[in-house]
């Protein structure tokens, strides 16, 4: 049987993984398939460390630290290039117009150059 420390040890390798993926991916979609094997290993892996009690988990406080950092980190990663790649779709293409809770019309930033990315 796998121990706690061993899946925590695993999840952190996936999550580096994960991080250079996500860097990647946003310039060279090859990488996508290997980051979704990545993702779903990962998911695989909270599944078994779900079936643990927390008691199991005592003494590896660093380890979470560590795992809990670089999954915010691909949190914000992720987040960041779904962003990007909206402001592109936007800056290429027209927006509908878009109303406030005033009514009036938010004028959208014309071009890619103008947005904040």
């Amino acid at each position: 049987m796998t121990t706690v420390k061993e899946l925590l040890s695993k999840l952190k390798e996936k999550l580096e993984k994960e991080k250079e993926l996500l860097i990647v991916t946003i310039r060279d979609t090859s990488h996508s398939e290997e980051l979704l094997k990545v993702v779903e290993e990962k998911r695989q892996i909270l599944s078994e460390l779900a079936s643990f009690n927390r008691e199991d988990f005592e003494g590896l406080e660093e380890l979470l630290m560590e795992v809990k950092q670089l999954s915010d980190i691909n949190l914000n990663l992720a987040a960041t290039n779904a962003q990007f790649i909206e402001e592109v779709f936007s800056a290429i293409f027209e927006e509908p117009q878009k109303y406030d809770q005033s009514g009036t019309v938010k004028q959208p930033q014309k071009g890619l150059f103008n947005k904040k990315i």
